[in-house]
């Protein structure tokens, strides 16, 4: 029961999203950024009070880097003193992993994007923790897959793993929080505070996507290094969500 309530939590979160869409917002002309700063340098023209919120964007920036490096000396541990598990080809283990590597990179993909032009020294520090926190995840979930000796791809269709298998995926054969190739045009293409405000509406899509998966993962997964990993893509994902919706707020001008 726990389990049905879950996922039935999760898929209704992503079903409203998916009902209200982000809409076709017209460019606002807004210049584009410069978008080259590497990271960590002061962006010119900053939001008035962007300083109180520089102790905030410290700290998610420190989480982020020691929730990785704890990650990184986990794996680590795993590999030197061997698994006693080695998932199998078909496996919730192995479908995943597989599963969430495609999902992570297309969530890279946005954060990138956004992260090269937005004037949004908020938005601009989020998108850094979003690709760094998601290509470190990357890198342990192909170490996995070669330490348990498994290929990248399947012929196994995506999310035939999970209890609801196929039926969550979306009309189309995308994964659940999975941008259209049409949407990630249009984040290419939009410049100022619109192409800011779609790329929050995606990514918190995205996050509920990953949440769902993770949510699966713990009940199936048997390996302790996913289930470690799939603990924490739900809790950092629902902590960037919290972040993700405070800025849609100050966007919109909601109090």
């Amino acid at each position: 029961m726990a389990q049905g309530n879950r996922f039935a939590s999760a898929r209704r979160r992503l079903d409203e999203l998916e009902a209200d869409g982000p809409s076709e917002q017209p460019s606002d002309g807004g210049p584009a950024s410069a978008g080259d700063l590497a990271p960590g340098e002061e962006f010119a023209g900053a939001a008035d009070g962007a300083a109180p919120r520089a102790g905030r964007k410290t700290r998610i920036f420190r989480a982020v880097m020691a929730g990785i490096l704890v990650l990184a000396v986990g794996f680590g541990i795993g590999v030197w003193v061997g698994s006693p598990h080695r998932p199998a080809d078909d496996s919730a283990d192995a479908g995943f992993t597989r599963d969430m590597l495609t999902h992570h990179a297309q969530a890279v993909t946005m954060a990138s994007l956004e992260y090269r032009v937005t004037d949004d020294a908020n938005l601009r520090q989020l998108s850094i923790d979003i690709t760094l926190t998601q290509q470190a995840q990357i890198g342990l979930m192909i170490g996995w897959l070669r330490n348990w000796d498994l290929n990248p791809t399947t012929t196994q269709p995506q999310m035939a793993w999970m209890p609801d298998g196929g039926r969550a995926l979306i009309v189309d054969g995308r994964m659940p929080g999975m941008a259209s190739d049409a949407q990630l045009q249009q984040l290419r293409t939009l410049t100022g505070t619109a192409r800011d405000q779609l790329f929050i509406t995606l990514m918190i899509a995205h996050h509920l996507g990953g949440i769902h998966m993770a949510d699966a993962a713990l009940e199936q997964a048997k390996d302790d290094q996913v289930l470690y990993l799939a603990n924490q893509i739900k809790q950092s994902q629902q902590s960037e969500i919290d972040a993700l919706q405070q800025e849609q707020k100050r966007l919109s001008g909601a109090k």
